[in-house]
């Protein structure tokens, strides 16, 4: 469930929303605080975690937060990654921390706010101080979905929570364009299509990055023209769209041959690119 990384130097694209998001995270770890990073799911929560973190330039522990986490496996023992991380000041990534129970999150209320680990102990509470440079980084999704529990205010109210927005149309092309490497007008297309999509399958949800990014790149990997009178670029986007409606397959499908019709009235068609990913610092979403 936990494990220790190495954060190495990859790709980051900087948007200027994601900039000062950054420059506030950064902010408010300096000065002591953990932080809690709330927003859609897809949007790029754990890969701006993982750069603050490396920011930091501290040791970092990356704990996928669920119900096999207790309290007594993972705090109690002397060796456990919650205990060696505060007794070394390691930055910890807690990534959607509320997949844990309850109880699991409760523990951390005395290492967030008294800034000491109160542990049971056979003779009673054993406690264990907290280095100054451990800090948290909690991730979690803003809707409440199956396999999660609601968050203790009490470990809100320790630190410092920021909403993630959705990325602008803007700053999508930008995502698609520098992590990725196609072109400006393959990226609106493959935005417009995914956007049209579940805005016809699913107008009530919750915008996700993933998709888009995930044709995107098939694409540019495979040589697959981003064209919607493309056989090979309609099938990937079936692969990936389809499986995501909660309609039957039947109508979800018909919404997107509707939505490949009308963009290929629209627009042309886009050849893929072929120069090399551009190289850029760190890699991001939001």
């Amino acid at each position: 469930m936990s494990t220790v990384i190495q954060v190495r130097p990859q790709q980051f694209v900087k948007t200027a929303a994601l900039e000062q998001v950054m420059q506030r995270a950064l902010r408010y770890l300096r000065s002591g605080y953990s932080i809690h990073l709330e927003g859609p799911t897809g949007i790029g929560k754990t890969t701006l975690a993982i750069h603050l973190a490396d920011c930091r330039r501290q040791p970092v522990m990356l704990v996928m937060g669920g119900h096999d986490l207790t309290v007594q496996g993972e705090f109690n023992h002397q060796n456990s990654w919650f205990r060696v991380a505060c007794r070394e000041g390691w930055t910890l990534i807690y990534d959607e921390f509320n997949r844990s129970r309850p109880e699991m999150n409760t523990a951390l209320l005395s290492a967030l706010g008294e800034k000491m680990l109160a542990l049971p102990h056979p003779g009673g509470l054993e406690y264990v101080p907290i280095h100054p440079e451990f800090r948290v980084i909690f991730t979690s999704n803003a809707e409440e979905y199956c396999g999660t529990y609601s968050t203790p205010s009490t470990l809100i109210d320790r630190v410092v929570t920021m909403n993630l927005p959705e990325p602008n149309l803007l700053a999508q092309q930008q995502l698609l364009v520098e992590l990725i490497g196609i072109s400006l007008e393959a990226a609106a297309l493959v935005i417009r299509l995914v956007q049209q999509f579940f805005h016809h399958i699913s107008p009530e949800s919750r915008f996700s990055l993933r998709p888009q990014l995930m044709i995107a790149q098939i694409c540019h990997c495979e040589g697959i023209a981003v064209s919607a009178d493309d056989t090979d670029f309609r099938q990937v986007c079936r692969d990936i769209l389809l499986s995501r409606s909660s309609q039957s397959a039947t109508d979800a499908n018909e919404v997107l041959w509707e939505i490949f019709n009308q963009l290929s009235r629209q627009m042309p068609e886009i050849k893929p690119v072929t120069t090399p990913q551009l190289s850029l610092e760190h890699a991001g979403s939001v």
